[in-house]
């Protein structure tokens, strides 16, 4: 379970996250207790474990992700507290949803619908789960699909940190992630070296990429990519393609002083998504943030 100490930290850097970006201010509360749930959950993973002698390393090394090696959703997966404990933490940030969210848990409750479900039918390759939930709730599907995402997050971290801690090192040259699969919300570019590390909020890994390529389409051409700043902000930037129009929202990070979470960074960096998507850029990959622009 995660620890007092961790769950200090995380408020710590929501709090430090609302101070720095009071134009986001809202955005960041909203997600704030969705984001606690999400690592109190991730850290307590009573999911059975994967035989991750399944993962082939040649394989990654090749760019075949772990998700397309191993279902990371099992069947037997029990994900209905997983699922409430979210429906919770979204009612607190967004009381807005509460009807909606309400109508979900209760027939969790009774047993009429299973949320592993809904995951094994979208692994399947179409989510029929989603269009029969809706009918039954009666409410949009994106209601549905919103809450599904994260809980899927949770399911996903505990999978990621399983993988990697039973394969050690391996190489990825991809600008998707290793793990499930899914393109970067944000990328950090570190002071010391300027290395860029990728983020995925699908599955909360990270991994090195190189500057001098697109993660999207993997072009290397430097006169087609470029870096948008906003002003007196040297450390936020959107890094852009005009081969594929995608942008990634990109973190300068000077020196550690401070501990950072990569998804608050990315919902603090709001403003950038809007101004790119208004130049007619779309992000590299949807999160239940950046759609909202």
């Amino acid at each position: 379970m995660a620890t007092n100490e961790e769950l200090t930290e995380i408020k710590n850097i929501i709090a430090r996250a609302v101070e720095q970006n009071p134009e986001n201010s809202e955005i960041i509360k909203a997600f704030a207790p969705v984001i606690i749930k999400q690592r109190q959950l991730a850290a307590q993973s009573s999911l059975k474990k994967l035989d991750c002698s399944l993962i082939d390393k040649e394989k990654l090394k090749a760019g075949v992700p772990a998700s397309r090696q191993i279902n990371l959703f099992m069947p037997e997966d029990s994900l209905k507290e997983i699922t409430l404990a979210m429906a919770n933490a979204v009612k607190e940030g967004m009381p807005q949803l509460s009807e909606n969210i309400d109508k979900i848990s209760t027939l969790i409750g009774e047993g009429k619908i299973n949320p592993a479900d809904y995951f094994k039918s979208a692994a399947d390759g179409e989510n029929k789960a989603a269009g029969s939930w809706a009918k039954k709730l009666e409410i949009s599907p994106s209601n549905t699909s919103f809450l599904m995402s994260l809980v899927g997050r949770v399911v996903l971290e505990i999978r990621a940190r399983e993988i990697t801690a039973a394969l050690g090192a391996f190489d990825w040259q991809k600008g998707y992630c290793p793990i499930c699969g899914e393109f970067p919300s944000i990328a950090l570019i570190e002071e010391e070296g300027g290395k860029r590390f990728l983020h995925c909020s699908s599955c909360g890994q990270d991994w090195r990429f190189t500057r001098v390529s697109c993660p999207y389409c993997e072009k290397e051409e430097r006169k087609d990519m470029e870096y948008f700043y906003v002003e007196n902000k040297t450390q936020e930037a959107a890094f852009v393609c005009d081969k594929c129009k995608k942008y990634l929202v990109t973190l300068y990070r000077a020196g550690k002083i401070f501990a950072r979470d990569m998804d608050v960074s990315a919902i603090s960096l709001i403003h950038m998504d809007m101004l790119m998507q208004q130049k007619g850029y779309e992000p590299m990959t949807s999160c239940v943030w950046n759609v909202l622009c």
